[in-house]
């Protein structure tokens, strides 16, 4: 297959596994820098060096957990990425290590083959794109699709009902639990709290909404559910460590959502 420059979601089987939400692959010829918004996922990630003639170098796996904070990643001149984007509450499929252990800590080379034996075994071999994808294919096959829980799932969905605005009583109450057992079941499922993930879905909300330059940031906060915009403000700078209007001036170039 052709290794196309930039961000692209690639159609293979291992989409049928139903704790896999996408397959994503992402090249560039020349170095840059960009910010990884918090999504509440796990990916699985192999990074490489592209060479003359579609050979790859340097495959390192990664485990990237779900994190509260956006991260700063460098990425060099033919440097490649091929990544499985794991659905929330669902990495305990692939992972012999509880994701609320590994959380906000990026698991880099070594470290995420201790985690995943099979993620460090396919960077052995030299590859080219195809198989590389190919041989990360038969794996995500092999594994048997985990069943999120109806409690994670309803908890989830009542979260992204409520666009990231909601109190997490309001939820323990509507699926007639104890706000503990909410807390427990779901940090242990996806990783991050309640609490954080609802932040990350109004984050990403926000984020979006400011891709467009027409929309006053000030109807953006009171839109996303924030008090006002100090609030947001305040809320974004802590998660990207930029304020909205800056942001806005570098979300086509180096932000990936």
């Amino acid at each position: 297959m052709d290794f196309q420059i930039g961000f692209n979601e690639v159609e293979i089987d291992a989409l049928e596994n139903k704790s896999v939400e996408a397959v994503w692959t992402y090249y560039n010829i020349q170095g840059n820098h960009h910010y990884i918004v918090p999504d509440g996922r796990t990916d699985l990630i192999f990074t490489f060096d592209v060479q003359v003639g579609g050979q790859l170098s340097n495959i390192i796996p990664i485990i990237s957990p779900p994190f509260t904070k956006a991260h700063l990643i460098k990425i060099g001149a033919y440097q490649g990425f091929i990544g499985l984007r794991l659905r929330a509450g669902c990495a305990g499929v692939f992972l012999n290590t509880p994701l609320s252990k590994i959380s906000g800590c990026l698991q880099y080379g070594k470290y995420a083959g201790e985690h995943l034996p099979w993620i460090g075994n396919l960077c052995r071999d030299k590859n080219n794109i195809s198989q590389l994808i190919t041989n990360i294919n038969q794996h995500v096959c092999a594994t048997p699709s985990q069943i999120k829980s109806s409690m994670i799932a309803d908890i989830l969905s009542l979260i992204h009902e409520a666009q990231g605005i909601t109190q997490i009583s309001n939820i323990a109450q509507q699926i007639k639990v104890s706000e503990r057992t909410v807390n427990r079941k779901f940090t242990n499922a996806v990783g991050l709290s309640p609490k954080q993930f609802s932040s990350i879905v109004r984050l990403r909300r926000a984020i979006d909404c400011l891709t467009n330059p027409d929309y006053a940031i000030s109807s953006i906060a009171i839109d996303c559910g924030f008090s006002d915009q100090a609030h947001m403000t305040r809320e974004i700078k802590s998660y990207m460590g930029q304020t909205p209007s800056l942001l806005q001036k570098v979300l086509d170039t180096e932000i990936l959502l």
